[in-house]
C-alpha cells in the first residue's frame, strides 16, 4: 500500500486526473446525445486551454489545431500532453490543499485506474475485431500489387505486411481482444495488464518503427497498461522470482448506500456489456459499405495514352475504380451500383450529384473493351486484364514443405 505521505498524495492526484483528462470524453462518446448535450462543450474548454498553453506558455505564435487529419501526431496532439498534465497538475494541487480531499488521494487513484484498464480494454476490443473483418489492414489489392516497394511510405510497407495474412490478422485481432476484455474484469485485471503490455509494446514498436502516426496514443496505452500493473508488481515478483507465498488482493469499491451500489452496477453493464456489444455491432454493419461483390474485378491495362485519356490503366476492386497512369496521379472513383451488361454507375469526390456511367464488354481473346462516360466526355479503350491470382505475391500461397527457400 502506498505510504500516505504528502509527496505521493499530491503525484496520485495528479497522474490520477492526467488519466481521466487524456481519456475524455470516454465513456461519454458511447452515451446517445452525450456529445451533444455535455461533451463538445467540454472538449471546446479542453482545445481552448490547449491552444492558450501553447500560445501564451510555449511561445508558438502560428499554433492551431487541424481538423480531422487521420493523424494522432500532430503539433496539437503534442503540445496536448503537457497542456493536460499542467492542468492535472494544478487540479491536483487544490486538491491537495483541501484538507478533506487529501486523504483520499490513493482511492481517488485507484479509481482513476479502474478508469483507465476500461479505457484501454474498449480500445484494444475496438482494435482487435476490427481485424477479423476488412477495415484496419485490408489484403493485397490491385492498387498495391502494382505500386513498387520503393514508392510505398513505411507505414505503408507494414499496412501491406500485416494485411497480406488473414491468419496473422486473426491473432493479433485475439490477442487484442483477450487483452481487453481480462481489463474490463477486476479478477483477471492483472493477467490482463500483463497481456496488454505485451500486445501495446508491439503497437508502440511498430508506430515507431514504420513511422505510423498513432505513437502517441498507443505509447497511452502502454503508459496506462504499465499503470494498472504497477501496484501489483511486488507480489508478482515475490512469486516468480522470489517464489515466496503472494496474493494479489484485488480493488472493489464499498458503497455503503444501495443507491451508490446500484450506480455503480450500472455503469459497469454499460462499460463492460453494451459497449463492447455496440462496438462489434457497429463493425459488422460497416462491412456493407467495405465490401461489394464484383464480377468485373480486375486490372485492364495496355491502354495507349493520349491527348483523350491521361491513364493507362483502370482498376475495379470491390466498390472502388481508379484510374492511373504509370508513374502519374491517381484518380479514385466510389461504384454506386453494378447492373447487368457490364453497366457501373460510379461517383467521384468532384461530381457527386450525378453518377457516371463505365461499360466493359469482353471481346473474347482476353480483350475487353472500356466504355467511361464522364459528364459529356466519353473515352473508348481496348485492352487486357489482368486478375489477382496472376500476382506472385497470391499466387505463390503457402506450402509445408520448400525443399529451397522461394525469396524474390
Amino acid at each position: 500500500m502506498i505510504q500516505s505521505n504528502p509527496i505521493k498524495q499530491f503525484a496520485l492526484y495528479a497522474i490520477g486526473i492526467y488519466i481521466l483528462l487524456y481519456g475524455f470524453p470516454f465513456p461519454l462518446n458511447h452515451v446517445p446525445y452525450a456529445h451533444e448535450l455535455f461533451s463538445k462543450y467540454a472538449l471546446a474548454v479542453q482545445e481552448k486551454y490547449i491552444l492558450f498553453f501553447g500560445h501564451s506558455i510555449l511561445g508558438m505564435d502560428s499554433f492551431e489545431k487541424i481538423q480531422m487529419t487521420g493523424s494522432g501526431d500532430t503539433t496539437f496532439d503534442y503540445v496536448r500532453i503537457p497542456a493536460l498534465f499542467s492542468l492535472a497538475l494544478l487540479i491536483g494541487l487544490i486538491f491537495f490543499f483541501i484538507k478533506k480531499t487529501r486523504a483520499k488521494a490513493e482511492p481517488f487513484y485507484r479509481t482513476a485506474l479502474i478508469y483507465a484498464r476500461y479505457y484501454v480494454g474498449i480500445t484494444l476490443i475496438t482494435y482487435g475485431v476490427a481485424k477479423f473483418l476488412e477495415g484496419q489492414f485490408p489484403g493485397p489489392s490491385f492498387s498495391t500489387m502494382e505500386t513498387t516497394i520503393g514508392n510505398i511510405s513505411p507505414m505503408g510497407l507494414a499496412w501491406r505486411f500485416f494485411g497480406y495474412s488473414d491468419t496473422y490478422k486473426i491473432f493479433m485481432g485475439l490477442a487484442e481482444v483477450t487483452a481487453g476484455f481480462l481489463l474490463l474484469f477486476r479478477r483477471t485485471a492483472i493477467l490482463g495488464a500483463l497481456v496488454s503490455i505485451s500486445v501495446c509494446l508491439n503497437i508502440v514498436l511498430v508506430n515507431f518503427s514504420f513511422d505510423v502516426p498513432v505513437k502517441l496514443f498507443s505509447s497511452h496505452l502502454l503508459l496506462f497498461s504499465i499503470l494498472v500493473l504497477l501496484p501489483k508488481v511486488k507480489p508478482i515478483l515475490d512469486f516468480f522470482i522470489l517464489h515466496k507465498t503472494s496474493t494479489l488482493g484485488e480493488f472493489k469499491p464499498h458503497f455503503s448506500k444501495k443507491k451508490h451500489k446500484i450506480t455503480w452496477l450500472v455503469i459497469n453493464l454499460f462499460i463492460i456489456g453494451y459497449i463492447p456489444i455496440t462496438i462489434i455491432s457497429g463493425h459488422l454493419i460497416s462491412q456493407q459499405y467495405r465490401t461489394m461483390k464484383n464480377d468485373w474485378e480486375g486490372l485492364y491495362y495496355g491502354f495507349d495514352i493520349d491527348a483523350n485519356r491521361a491513364w493507362n490503366k483502370l482498376m475495379l476492386e470491390k466498390n472502388y475504380m481508379m484510374l492511373q497512369s504509370e508513374y502519374g496521379p491517381k484518380e479514385y472513383f466510389s461504384i454506386q451500383e453494378i447492373k447487368e451488361g457490364g453497366e457501373i454507375l460510379i461517383r467521384n469526390q468532384e461530381d457527386e450529384k450525378k453518377p457516371h456511367t463505365l461499360h466493359i464488354k469482353d471481346l473474347g481473346n482476353e480483350q475487353f473493351e472500356i466504355l467511361l462516360k464522364l459528364g459529356e466526355k466519353e473515352i473508348l479503350a481496348i485492352g487486357s486484364k489482368k486478375d489477382k491470382s496472376s500476382y506472385e505475391l497470391v499466387k505463390r500461397g503457402f506450402h509445408w514443405i520448400n525443399e529451397y527457400p522461394y525469396n524474390r
